[in-house]
């Protein structure tokens, strides 16, 4: 399988260098049709392996429709109260669930991501709708690992993004990343949504009032 890095080299060496594809061809070992094919797109992007039908959950599957009845349910709770992955886990687990405890993480990573689509339009115009949250990732500082908190603002009808890292997630920081990123876009969208960010939302309330933090209001 091709590579995006090998696809970037690629297209060095033809753009840029001006060598044949057949030259391309004896210097990276891929076939002429396949360089061709890639040189051909205005975007290449590599191949992606699809899976004809969703993956069965062999240890899950007969759980499957507890947690949805958990994840269902907890739509109407408080969201202090809903379950987190742990508290379902030690719910599966005392009715003889023997599986991991990753396995059950990445299937409700991906229905809470259905759940988020479902309630966003399909279709947006340029620079109108984003979504801003907060990650984590790991890098060395001095040697050192360190945990960097990051604010990231992504467009969704383009899928541009802007990122910027904090050494923590307090509202100083969630404040700038919205100024250095509308600095960055020359502009800010006309629509942002946040899921319920403590920098930004004091209270949840009945339905989908929320009572905002006064700082961010202002």
């Amino acid at each position: 399988m091709i590579k995006m890095a090998q696809l970037e080299d690629i297209r060095k060496m033809y753009f840029m260098e001006e060598l044949s594809i057949r030259e391309i061809s004896r210097r990276t070992g891929i076939h002429r049709d396949t360089i061709s094919k890639y040189l051909a797109t205005d975007e290449p992007m590599p191949p992606k392996y699809q899976l004809t039908q969703e993956r069965k959950h062999l240890v899950l599957g007969p759980y499957i429709p507890m947690i949805k009845q958990i994840l269902e349910e907890d739509k109407t709770r408080h969201r202090k109260q809903r379950h987190t992955g742990t508290k379902i886990f030690n719910v599966l687990k005392d009715i003889g669930y023997t599986g991991g405890y990753s396995t059950l993480t990445d299937y409700l990573r991906k229905e809470h991501r259905k759940q988020r689509e479902a309630f966003l339009p399909l279709e947006f115009d340029l620079g109108t709708y984003a979504e801003v949250d907060w990650t984590e990732a790991y890098f060395y500082l001095k040697g050192k690992e360190t945990l960097a908190h990051i604010f990231v603002m992504k467009l969704r009808d383009s899928g541009g993004f802007y990122v910027r890292a904090y050494p923590f997630e307090k509202q100083e920081a969630f404040f700038d990343g919205h100024i250095r990123c509308f600095e960055f876009m020359n502009g800010a969208p006309y629509k942002i949504t946040y899921d319920n960010l403590k920098t930004a939302v004091k209270k949840v309330l009945q339905g989908n009032n929320r009572e905002e933090q006064e700082q961010f209001i202002a």
